[in-house]
């Protein structure tokens, strides 16, 4: 659930996982396994007390968030809805109420072969592909959010044949990553990539099209929401103070259930580090905090809909 590969340098076996002192070490210990943890600690605690509480409790546990969220977007598309979502992302500090989504943009160049020494006979797509890499970026800015983060990247391009060859390159490919905010999508976005290529003037066919992954960006800034409420009485009553409520930077299946799915979602689990890198952690005294935050938020929440 939630892990990547194993970076270089762990000190003992990943498949056992360590803990020294307050903290635990392993793969994925903090993002997310503990997260799974305290769901499932809140679902059995909410099953045996079903007189404080009414309504339906959805317990999801789902795989690939670190590469396509095939597993969110099963359950999106099974129908799965729902009046709230708590996803335990290690989100300990406040919540997070959302993220910037990402598309990938692909540019497909069509040029024209010719000898090598006789190029004007031809369209050197590989040319054509780089005049459009070498500006796309600030032609086509990311849209500004005063929230959340956005940025752009060419990624990589292509053109040629491996092998030693005298002759033009006719195709071409550029590979362009894009962070985007609310009041972007994949088609606007697609828009503004062929409107650039347009202004180049090129000899060359462009196609463009995107692929996956695509996650559509999510925004959960409702303070008066029941469940936002519920979530800031349940956060301070544990830990003494109003939660911070603030937009992350990177993609969580909230990108699905929110983005794509219209659940409001807040993100918030254990304290952990080193994500995605050796020695990852998390913080275990955090998980009984997040339990009853969690809990408490549900039992709030659930319990206005009585």
């Amino acid at each position: 659930m939630d892990t990547v590969l194993a970076a270089q340098g762990w000190l003992q076996d990943l498949g056992q996982g360590w803990r020294e002192g307050d903290l635990f070490y392993g793969l994925g210990a903090a993002d997310m396994k503990s997260g799974v943890v305290v769901n499932m600690l809140v679902a059995r605690a909410l099953a045996r007390d079903l007189s404080a509480w009414r309504g339906t409790l959805i317990f999801s546990c789902v795989t690939d968030e670190e590469a396509l969220s095939l597993g969110a977007r099963a359950l999106h598309a099974s129908g799965a809805k729902a009046d709230a979502c708590i996803v335990t992302e290690p989100y300990f500090e406040g919540g997070a109420i959302g993220a910037p989504g990402k598309v990938l943009i692909r540019a497909d160049v069509t040029g024209k072969a010719a000898h090598g020494f006789t190029p004007w006979q031809g369209i050197n797509a590989g040319i054509e592909a780089a005049r459009f890499a070498a500006g796309v970026c600030d032609a086509v800015p990311a849209l500004k959010h005063d929230k959340m983060p956005a940025s752009q990247t060419v990624l990589s391009i292509h053109a040629g044949s491996e092998l030693y060859v005298i002759t033009l390159p006719e195709t071409a490919r550029v590979l362009v990553t894009r962070l985007t905010v609310p009041g972007e999508t994949r088609e606007s976005v697609l828009a503004g990539m062929r409107a650039y290529a347009d202004s180049l003037k090129s000899p060359a066919r462009f196609e463009f099209a995107t692929d996956e992954p695509y996650y559509a960006p999510w925004a959960f800034d409702e303070p008066e929401h029941p469940f936002t409420q519920a979530f800031a009485a349940s956060y301070a009553a544990e830990r003494g103070g109003a939660p911070n409520l603030y937009y992350g930077g990177g993609i969580t299946d909230a990108n699905v259930f929110s983005g794509e799915g219209g659940i409001p979602c807040i993100c918030h689990g254990p304290r952990g580090g080193n994500f995605h890198q050796c020695q990852e952690w998390v913080d275990l005294t955090s998980i009984p905090v997040t339990c009853r935050v969690v809990e408490g938020t549900a039992l709030r929440f659930l319990g206005r809909q009585a």
